[in-house]
């Protein structure tokens, strides 16, 4: 997709910073790739899944915690992503839930072997 001019939109914003802020929420588990439409952005030798920036809005894809609500998800994704989007309008996708199963197993990787 292209922006005003010859610059890819990608280009104007910080798609690292963009997926990094949104991680930072306490209410995002994850970044996620979406559905049948991946969202994702695509850079030189790499791509960055859960962030797509379009002219006039940018699009994260997460897997809300399991504790948080949708709506305290979007607080602080919205306000994360507010200075690294420009004037773009910021879409936050709930692709997945986090389950008290996942976070069980994130910790049977710390458990002591027995």
């Amino acid at each position: 997709m292209i922006g005003s001019g010859t610059v890819p939109v990608q280009g104007t914003c910080d798609v690292d910073a963009i997926a990094a802020a949104t991680l930072a929420c306490p209410a995002v588990a994850g970044l996620h790739e979406g559905g049948a439409r991946a969202v994702a952005t695509y850079l030189p030798g790499r791509r960055v899944v859960g962030v797509r920036v379009e002219d006039h809005r940018v699009l994260v894809s997460v897997v809300l915690a399991s504790s948080s609500s949708v709506l305290t998800l979007e607080t602080q994704v919205r306000g994360a992503l507010a200075p690294h989007v420009e004037s773009r309008q910021v879409d936050v996708h709930v692709a997945d839930l986090q389950t008290a199963g996942d976070l069980r197993e994130e910790g049977d990787g710390d458990a002591p072997a027995e």
